[in-house]
C-alpha cells in the first residue's frame, strides 16, 4: 500500500503533506499539531532583538501580530541593493527563465527570488533568527520552530486582472505554521498590500482548498473583518496564513516583500537543497532545511 502511494505521490514526505491538507477540521488539526510538537520540544532563546517591546501572541485568535515599522531604512536599503543584483523568476511562467528586476517581462505578475540566494544575505537570516521572533513562533507552534521557507518577490502593477495568490485562499502547508512578512518598499492601497481576514483561522467555514472571491469572503466573515496591511518600508507583521488572505493586485506601484515561514515540520512538496553559508552562527536545527 505504501509503495503504491509513493509511486503515486513520489515520496513519503509528499504523502504526509497531502494527507494533512485533507484534514479540514480546525480542532483536529490542532490536536495533531500538539502531538507533533510534544515530540520536538522547546528551546531557550536569548540575545538582542529587533523587537522593541513584548507583543501579545494573537496568532491563534485574530490571526496576526502587527509589529509596525521595525527595520530601519538603512538595513532595508542594504537588503534591497543586494536583491537588485540577483535574478528572479515567475513561478507560474517558468518558460520565461531568470531575469533581473530591471528586465522583468511585461506578462509577469510576481517575480520571485531564489531561496538559495536569500539564505546567503546575512541581514535576512538575522531577521529570520531574531530571538524574540523565534520565541513568538515557538509559543504559537508549541515547539521550537523550523524555518521551512524563505521567499521574497516583486508584485508588479498595471495588470488587467488578479492571478493565483491575488485571490483569497488559505495556506495549508503544515498542521501549524506562521509567516513573517517584511515590506521592503512603501506599501499603500495602490501598491498591493497584504489583505487578511481576521478571526478566520479557527472557522470551519470555506475549508475547501481553492481561490475565493471577495464577495464569498465578505458574505461569510463580514467586510469589517477584511484588513489591509499598508505601511512604510521596514514595516513587519506575522500572520497565521491558515486564515484567509491574499495579496491585493497592485495598481500603480511595485511591491517588494520578504517572507519567512516557520512550521513544525518540513513542507512536503518543497525540494530542499540547503546551502553552505560562511560563518553561520544560528541554530542548525531551526535552519536545517535552508542552511547546511
Amino acid at each position: 500500500m505504501i509503495r503504491k502511494l509513493i509511486n503515486r505521490f513520489g515520496s513519503l514526505s509528499k504523502i504526509k503533506f497531502y494527507y494533512q491538507r485533507s484534514v479540514q477540521d480546525f480542532d483536529k488539526r490542532e490536536q495533531i499539531s500538539k502531538k507533533i510538537a510534544s515530540k520536538i520540544g522547546k528551546e531557550n532563546f536569548s540575545g538582542s532583538s529587533i523587537l522593541d517591546k513584548e507583543y501579545n501572541n494573537s496568532l491563534n485568535s485574530l490571526g496576526f501580530i502587527d509589529f509596525g515599522k521595525i527595520i530601519n531604512i538603512e538595513e532595508v536599503n542594504n537588503i534591497k541593493k543586494k536583491l537588485l543584483g540577483l535574478k528572479c523568476c515567475d513561478p507560474y511562467r517558468p518558460e520565461l527563465g531568470d531575469f533581473l528586476h530591471k528586465d522583468i517581462p511585461s506578462a509577469v505578475h510576481v517575480a520571485n527570488y531564489k531561496r538559495s540566494d536569500l539564505a546567503k544575505i546575512p541581514e535576512i537570516m538575522d531577521i529570520a533568527n531574531d530571538p524574540e521572533i523565534l520565541k513568538l513562533t515557538q509559543n504559537f507552534l508549541g515547539a521550537k520552530p523550523t524555518i521551512s521557507n524563505i521567499n521574497c518577490w516583486w508584485s508588479m502593477p498595471n495588470k488587467d486582472q488578479a492571478e493565483q495568490a491575488q485571490f483569497f485562499h488559505r495556506d495549508v502547508d503544515d498542521y501549524k505554521f506562521c509567516k513573517l512578512f517584511l515590506y521592503l518598499t512603501d506599501v499603500t492601497l495602490k501598491s498591493g498590500p497584504h489583505v487578511y481576514v481576521q478571526n478566520s483561522v479557527s472557522s470551519n467555514t470555506l475549508t475547501k482548498i481553492k481561490r475565493y472571491s471577495d464577495k464569498e469572503i465578505e458574505n461569510h466573515f463580514g467586510k469589517e473583518n477584511v484588513l489591509y496591511f499598508t505601511g512604510d518600508k521596514g514595516s513587519m507583521f506575522m500572520v497565521n496564513t491558515y486564515g484567509f488572505h491574499k495579496g491585493l493586485l497592485p495598481e500603480k506601484e511595485e511591491r517588494l516583500l520578504l517572507q519567512v515561514q516557520y512550521s513544525l515540520q518540513d513542507i512536503g512538496i518543497e525540494e530542499y537543497t540547503p546551502v553552505k553559508v560562511k560563518d553561520f552562527m544560528y541554530s542548525k536545527y531551526i535552519n536545517r532545511l535552508i542552511v547546511k
